[in-house]
């Protein structure tokens, strides 16, 4: 029995063969168990900030990529055991072939894993410090340091990959992309504003995810702050993104932290209006918005211009709300009070008229 094993296959011994077959079989029969057991013993060091919470968050996140990181060490360990038949004559590791590219291969994957194990890590630290208690933790600052750090480090895996799997050398290829950098941060110079204006947001924070805001003929609530642009969800559901540039640039009103909505518009009567009726019609709108609880003591309610075909009232009052549609309810409110009392006072609203006075 001892010597059947000692039989050679393509340069090999059988007992090589069925080691490396038991080694794979044991290995993903057991992968699970010991990435479980890994993910365990590496949530310690992520104790002083979760306080041995949210491990099941853990677990999910981590999980997958140490289970990958074990099939490529089980892969390696089984078919490691194994050398290429003699008479191949498949060239050496140092020289582009076969065993260079199933070198090169395994080096690709194994720092592809590493960086999905090291994102996900970044995604756990992130997501404890936004489920975290702490009221002073800015949570979109948390998730611009989030996506940054994840660019870096996918920087940084390319560049290993680089000097590791195709030897190339780095401090070289930094230096001969001098100018090519040069023209391409001229040719990106608009992406470089709008990153730099994604760095004033986050410290200067105009405003924040979830806030009112109106930027040119952009009005609506902000949903996400990214490195290139803002999405701003407007009131007719729509969803515009705008350069950051623009965000930091422009002339912004930050609605939500505003107290108060302001209310402007003219009331436009026929020329037929008594002044008297208008007297009174100005006294009862200032009634009506006084006596409602939803608007402050501030208002302008005046008589201020004879128009083309109307005689025009300014109404100005401000409604105890920065809601968008807490202003259009109490707007209503006053508007249809607004109806009553022109009608009991005897005058119509205006239109745009003409009309021709002919002489005997």
């Amino acid at each position: 029995m001892y010597e059947s094993l000692n039989i050679k296959y393509l340069d090999n011994p059988l007992r090589e063969y069925l080691l490396c077959f038991v080694i794979l079989l044991l290995g993903f029969i057991l992968k699970r168990l010991f990435a479980n057991i890994i993910s365990k013993q590496t949530f310690r060091i992520f104790k002083g900030i979760t306080n041995n919470l949210f491990y099941d968050k853990f677990l999910e996140l981590i999980r997958t990529p140490f289970e990958q990181l074990l099939s490529l060490i089980i892969i390696y360990a089984a078919f490691n055991r194994l050398n290429f038949p003699a008479n191949w004559e498949i060239a050496s590791i140092e020289k582009f072939g076969l065993r260079w590219v199933i070198e090169a291969v395994f080096e690709i994957a194994l720092i592809v894993v590493i960086t999905k194990l090291t994102l996900k890590a970044v995604d756990f630290i992130a997501y404890v410090l936004t489920e975290s208690d702490n009221e002073n933790l800015n949570l979109d600052l948390i998730r611009f340091v989030k996506e940054l750090s994840k660019i870096v480090l996918i920087i940084i895996s390319i560049f290993v990959t680089l000097r590791l799997a195709f030897e190339v050398n780095i401090v070289a290829l930094i230096a001969s992309l001098g100018i090519g950098g040069l023209a391409i941060a001229l040719a990106a110079q608009d992406t470089i504003a709008n990153l730099f204006g994604s760095f004033i947001i986050y410290l200067d924070k105009p405003f924040k995810v979830g806030d009112q805001i109106e930027i040119s003929d952009v009005k609506g609530i902000v949903e996400r702050v990214g490195f290139r642009t803002t999405r701003v969800r407007t009131y007719d559901r729509s969803l515009v993104t705008v350069p950051n540039k623009k965000m930091v640039d422009s002339t912004l009103n930050n609605i939500s932290l505003s107290e108060e909505r302001r209310v402007k518009f003219l009331l436009q009567l026929t020329y037929e209006s008594k002044s008297k009726d208008i007297l009174n019609i100005i006294s009862e709108i200032k009634n009506t918005i006084a006596n409602n609880q939803d608007t402050s003591d501030e208002m302008n309610v005046n008589f201020t211009e004879f128009d083309t075909s109307s005689l025009s009232i300014l109404v100005i009052y401000f409604v105890k709300s920065n809601l968008y549609e807490k202003k259009i309810e109490v707007k209503q409110q006053i508007n249809m009070a607004i109806m009553d009392i022109i009608e009991r006072n005897n005058c119509k609203f205006a239109y745009p008229t003409q009309t021709v006075f002919l002489g005997k």
